[in-house]
């Protein structure tokens, strides 16, 4: 195992698509603040969502288009052993399917958590920058911060086990930026079919929970259900690509 992970960890630093869609979401993200404040400046009396360091940082994962960036990254980082046919030869070493998905699915998630310390790192120095000394609305910023991160990790265990049925790139980045907000989509039309007052089950989804973990204004009791259920999603997500690399022949 510990030799899997070594190699894995290898892989992951020689891999070139990993700073550059690092390099991308701080891009957006710059791009991002920097349209807010030039909407600040010419309309100060609107409500503007980033006006602050500690608010930019809470928008950041919307602002850097994290969750779709990061799944191109994953698809990119998990399908290449199928296309260049080098998990063939992982396997023939005698390394059963469940060491070697943990050990991928490992660095995987350590990648997730990287890109996402990054780039709120960046938006809260960038956003400090720009905005100077701005008003933060009041909030629970650590939890929204944490609840932000659970369900970053649920996407990229979406994504792992997306990768692993597809095993091919072009299909899994299609799937891993379409998937989420397809099921968001639907999810929608049912909640507009059932019209269920005070209740709406896109809500419930990553995107609907995203959502909210990204406003100061969400309540303490919303936070418990969004980071509650951003755990629920990635363990099924994160459970269902090991069995699922576990039952395929590659």
């Amino acid at each position: 195992m510990k030799k899997l992970l070594k190699f894995e960890f290898y892989k992951l630093s020689k891999q070139k698509s990993f700073y550059i869609c690092s390099a991308v979401m701080l891009v957006m993200s710059l791009i991002g603040i920097l349209l807010s404040k030039a909407i600040a400046d010419g309309n100060p009396e609107l409500p503007i969502g980033a006006t602050s360091g500690k608010s930019a940082m809470l928008s950041a994962v919307s602002s850097s288009s994290f969750t779709m960036i990061c799944g191109i990254f994953l698809a990119l980082f998990v399908c290449s052993d199928y296309s260049e046919q080098t998990i063939k030869n992982i396997y023939s070493r005698g390394f059963s399917r469940g060491k070697v998905y943990i050990a991928k699915f490992t660095a995987g998630i350590t990648a997730t958590i990287i890109m996402f310390a990054v780039t709120l790192v960046f938006n809260l120095a960038a956003g400090s920058l720009i905005f100077g000394n701005g008003a933060s609305p009041s909030g629970n910023y650590a939890g929204l911060i944490l609840g932000q991160l659970i369900t970053c990790l649920a996407y990229s265990s979406f994504v792992f086990a997306i990768c692993l049925i597809v095993k091919k790139v072009g299909s899994s980045i299609a799937l891993a930026i379409l998937g989420p907000s397809l099921i968001s989509a639907l999810l929608s039309l049912a909640d507009a079919f059932l019209k269920i007052e005070n209740f709406k089950i896109s809500g419930y989804w990553l995107e609907g929970l995203l959502g909210d973990l990204s406003s100061a204004a969400t309540s303490s009791s919303r936070l418990t259900v969004c980071i509650i259920l951003s755990i629920i999603y990635a363990v099924a997500f994160a459970t269902a690509g090991y069995f699922i690399n576990k039952k395929q022949d590659n």
